[in-house]
């Protein structure tokens, strides 16, 4: 494990010990793309610390100080080690003990935070995850952010105090959590087959992203046609060409998508239209939806006159036939498009 961004950026931590289950590399950095890449000073709680990563990735990033909240006493010494070795010694506070009794003396002494990691056992109880989340409201300034790890599926996370929008990384479930009576996160579902993406579909995304604070390209798993490559590979292709948007995650969507955006917390869809022709099919599917889930809304994008002749199909059969593509998909991805949709052709030739 490393820090990946700021003052401190790539600086390694100490190894994990057993029974120590760290946020990973890759959800650390999803995570504060979510949030903002760097901050103007504040303070930080980590809960259930374990390495205190999370917490000292915030430091790196510009936060003033941080207080870690570890029972484990192996673990509340990797984090002092940890803090000494990003060069943070004296802007770490490591308490020891039960979380819950702890926060009960953080919220006697009127501590206040601006953003609060959470990433308890999986297995916790319901009841104890609605007492921790209004603990957690209490200490929290008014401009502030939870982030709370959990598994699949996720723990009911919406309380009267707070409120938010999950994304799933892997196996791990974040949310992101505040205020009800603040500004909440707009959260948009940028769903397809993406088979595979075009610079169509990519022009689409970024203008999304925008306009939302984060778009989830959701990428379909049961495709009525029959994808020629597998969901995990198209979902690959995605992030790659939409790594550099920040407020973009990929996700695989299995399912309704009615269902996929209410675990979300999304209350909007975003969909391309080329043409007109698209519109009678997306306007059923915008009825049904709406059937589904009341508050959920569709809002079309209207293609960029360059792309509005594109779709994936096209590219396909171009592909399949060993025609070029250059500037049909994103110049990143040319090259895997080519070896994927050709050699997948000709594999399905062999085998009829």
């Amino acid at each position: 494990m490393r820090i990946i961004a700021g003052s401190a950026r790539g600086v390694r931590l100490v190894p994990v010990p057993s029974g120590v289950r760290p946020t990973s590399d890759r959800v650390r950095e999803a995570v504060f793309n979510t949030l903002g890449q760097f901050f103007d000073g504040g303070e930080v709680l980590d809960l259930y610390a374990g390495t205190g990563a999370l917490g000292i990735e915030a430091l790196s990033r510009g936060f003033d100080g941080a207080t870690f909240v570890e029972k484990n006493g192996q673990a509340a010494r990797m984090v002092r080690e940890n803090l000494a070795r990003a060069g943070f010694p004296e802007k770490g506070e490591v308490l020891r003990g039960d979380v819950a009794e702890v926060l009960e003396r953080l919220v006697i002494e009127e501590r206040k935070f601006h953003l609060i990691f959470a990433d308890p056992p999986y297995k916790i109880p319901p009841r104890e995850i609605g007492g921790l989340l209004e603990r957690l409201a209490a200490l929290l300034t008014p401009d502030g952010r939870v982030v709370f790890e959990s598994g699949d599926p996720t723990p009911v996370l919406t309380t009267e105090s707070l409120k938010g929008a999950s994304r799933r990384y892997g196996g791990t479930v974040v949310t992101f959590l505040e205020r009800s009576e603040e500004h909440t996160m707009k959260l948009a579902i940028c769903p397809g087959s993406f088979d595979p993406i075009t610079v169509g579909h990519l022009d689409v995304i970024r203008r999304a992203a925008s306009i939302y604070d984060h778009v989830v390209v959701a990428v379909g798993k049961n495709v009525k046609k029959g994808p020629k490559v597998s969901v995990e590979e198209r979902a690959r292709l995605i992030e790659k060409v939409a790594g550099p948007l920040e407020n973009v995650s990929v996700e695989i969507i299995d399912g309704l998508l009615v269902e996929f955006a209410r675990e979300r917390g999304a209350r909007v869809v975003v969909k391309g239209l080329r043409a007109g022709s698209d519109f009678e099919s997306e306007f059923q599917q915008a009825q049904l939806n709406r059937r589904l889930y009341p508050e959920f809304e569709t809002v079309f994008i209207m293609a960029a006159a360059e792309h509005s002749f594109l779709s994936s199909s096209a590219v396909r059969e171009i592909a399949s036939y060993g025609g070029d593509v250059r500037g049909l998909v994103p110049e990143e991805i040319l090259d895997t498009v080519r070896r994927l949709y050709v050699d997948g052709q000709a594999a399905a030739s062999d085998r009829g």
